[in-house]
This record gives C-alpha cells, sequence and structure tokens, in this order.
C-alpha cells in the first residue's frame, strides 16, 4: 500500500503472548516499487528495517499490537517520507 497506512490485526500479538515470546517488527517499503496487483514490478531499492524486539509479557494483544504499529509507522514514515504526506 504506497502512501497509506495498513490494517494491523492482532494474532500476531495474541500469538506472542500466549508463548511469551517478544514481537520483531518490520518496516519495508517494497510497495513503492512492486505495487499490489501491479502487472509489472519496477527496478529499485527496497529498504528493509528490522527493529529491536518488543516484550510481550505483561501487555494485552491490542497494547502489543498498538507498540508495534507504532514502531513500523514511524519508521515507514523515516525511510519512506516522501510517500506519507503528513511526514514532518
Amino acid at each position: 500500500m504506497v502512501g497509506g497506512k495498513g490494517r494491523y490485526k492482532s494474532g500476531g500479538a495474541r500469538l506472542a503472548i500466549r508463548t511469551g515470546v517478544p514481537v520483531v517488527p518490520i518496516a519495508v517499503n517494497s510497495g513503492e516499487r512492486w505495487p499490489r496487483n501491479a502487472f509489472v514490478k519496477s527496478p529499485g531499492l527496497v529498504t528493509v528495517s528490522i527493529g529491536a524486539p518488543i516484550p510481550s509479557e505483561g501487555k494485552t494483544p491490542d497494547q502489543l499490537n498498538a507498540e508495534v504499529e507504532q514502531w513500523i509507522e514511524t519508521e515507514m514514515r523515516r525511510i519512506s517520507p516522501h510517500v506519507y504526506r503528513d511526514a514532518a
């Protein structure tokens, strides 16, 4: 999804909490080069940013999901500021 926020579902957060493992957030700007449902993919640089593990202990799925979402959205604005019109 180019230029917009994706939908974040809570299944990963629920699984992390149930198993007691952290979530490693990842931000990827591949949508700039490989748009969804596009027949032709364009060459170019794709940036992958891997964040520090976010502990799941003591959090609800909504809390953990919100923390992961915040990291990803902040990082996407850093790696692709030209795509996010509201990026400062």
